[in-house]
């Protein structure tokens, strides 16, 4: 994944809803970490799609494509 990026939501796979089959384009932000007290670092992925910013984990990422190949 590449901050900054445009992506789009594979809608060959069945996981989902809705929402992410009628996405569009898919700006990718980039990690956000969460830093728990008992020195834990989770890593989640921020997206903005319809507008609206939406935190992923790194197993969603897998249904995100290049909207272009270039």
């Amino acid at each position: 994944m590449v901050k900054g990026k445009l992506y789009r939501y594979n809608s060959f796979n069945s996981f989902g809803g809705p929402f992410w089959k009628e996405a569009g384009p898919i700006l990718y932000l980039g990690e956000d970490v969460i830093e728990r007290t008992d020195g834990v670092r989770i890593v989640n992925h921020t997206v903005l799609v319809k507008g609206q910013r939406r935190i992923l984990d790194r197993t969603f990422l897998r249904y995100l494509e290049p909207l272009t190949k270039a």
